[in-house]
């Protein structure tokens, strides 16, 4: 089993779910995407980290601050990129020791391991991306997928399975999940308001109300 390596600075957070004091734990999994100026990318992916936490430091720390804490956040890069048995060994281990939510923070890249975990009752939600309104874009729109997300494609199938993981996300939500789009600057406002409507959709198909969030694009050249 290849073990998962950790940042070594775990945040305490106010912000990353409204009112609720927060662990948000960054894996150095890498990432799939290099999605329009990362706030994260230079820090968490190009950057080689000698020092580095395992998971039993990162239970540790979560030990200490068990009693001051609503959620466990996980997050990356891409969180969902380690070997499905490495996060199965992990997450048990933050599940012994803590009885707070542990979320996911996804691009949706990697269905089948979002739905293993959500099926071993070792995730009780996932902050899920969308980039794009994905269900509006064709063939014509490989483009501007590369100019958002860094990748260059020849077909729309894993904007296909980024809906997929969405659409799970959405049909197993238990009140903890949410889907998060970030305002780029060269998208419209139109583009949020196409996503809001899918995901409501989506509520209305399987009677759920998870929540979408248009956030504020952050510029890591101008740290705002």
């Amino acid at each position: 089993m290849k073990p998962i390596r950790y940042y070594d600075k775990i945040i305490f957070s106010m912000s990353e779910i409204e009112g609720h004091p927060t662990l948000l734990i960054h894996a150095l999994t890498g990432c799939m995407f290099h999605c329009f100026k990362c706030f994260n990318y230079e820090e968490l992916i190009e950057k080689k980290h000698d020092q580095f936490y395992m998971i039993d430091d990162v239970v540790k720390t979560i030990d200490r601050q068990n009693h001051i804490v609503d959620y466990i956040l996980f997050s990356g890069g891409e969180y969902l990129l380690a070997p499905i048995e490495s996060l199965i060994h992990d997450l048990k281990k933050v599940r012994a020791i803590t009885d707070h939510k542990i979320i996911i923070y996804t691009t949706g890249y990697e269905l089948e391991k979002m739905k293993e975990l959500v099926k071993r009752h070792l995730v009780d939600g996932f902050h899920i991306d969308m980039k794009l309104p994905y269900h509006l874009l064709s063939m014509d729109d490989l483009d501007l997928i590369e100019h958002t997300m860094g990748v260059q494609l020849k077909d729309l199938k894993m904007i296909k399975r980024l809906m997929n993981a969405i659409e799970f996300v959405v049909q197993n939500d238990s009140g903890f999940s949410q889907v998060r789009s970030v305002k780029y600057p060269f998208l419209d406002e139109s583009a949020f308001i196409e996503c809001k409507s899918f995901i409501d959709q989506l509520n209305s198909l399987y009677n759920k109300n998870i929540p979408y969030f248009a956030n504020r694009f952050l510029d890591p050249a101008k740290g705002i």
